[in-house]
């Protein structure tokens, strides 16, 4: 139990080690041919392309070559970032799901007649109001759809 225990923290230290310095020039060779990428540049606004390569001194994206001194930033693309209507959707439907048995263990039946009380409506009421809240949450949760390759700063 130990050993596995042990191998297990040597290797997740061993992967953030080698994790890149952003800060760092060659944190570019991580990219791959064909990466969707985003480059802020000094005086000029940020280009949007396919990465290339990159040397210790410029960078190509589509048939474009940047230097290395007029970078500022180079961004990439993640692929498989959830919209912010699907964010809004599952998060309806977790809110509907948690109102909904809420709204049915709250209500009690005890007093009333057995035709009086319906534990689906005040189930349906709860979720109704558990959907409402679970998607404006979902919405409104930021959504990071590039990440950090370089940074001269």
């Amino acid at each position: 139990m130990r050993l596995g225990l042990s191998t297990t923290v040597l290797l997740a230290l061993a992967a953030v080690s080698t994790a890149q310095d952003p800060h760092n020039w060659n944190s570019l060779g991580q990219l791959k041919t064909g990466d969707q990428v985003r480059i802020s540049l000094t005086g000029r606004s940020p280009l949007t392309g396919a990465f290339r390569n990159w040397s210790p001194d410029q960078v190509t994206i589509a048939d474009m070559s940047l230097r290395k001194k007029d970078v500022l930033q180079v961004q990439r693309y993640r692929r498989g970032v959830w919209s912010r209507g699907k964010r809004a959707a599952i998060g309806a439907l977790i809110g509907f799901g948690s109102g909904f048995a809420l709204g049915a263990a709250v209500i009690d039946c005890g007093k009333a007649g057995p035709n009086s009380c319906s534990r689906a409506g005040a189930g349906a009421s709860g979720g109704a109001v558990g959907a409402v809240i679970g998607a404006a949450i979902g919405a409104a949760l930021p959504h990071h759809n590039r990440e950090l390759i370089y940074s001269a700063k």
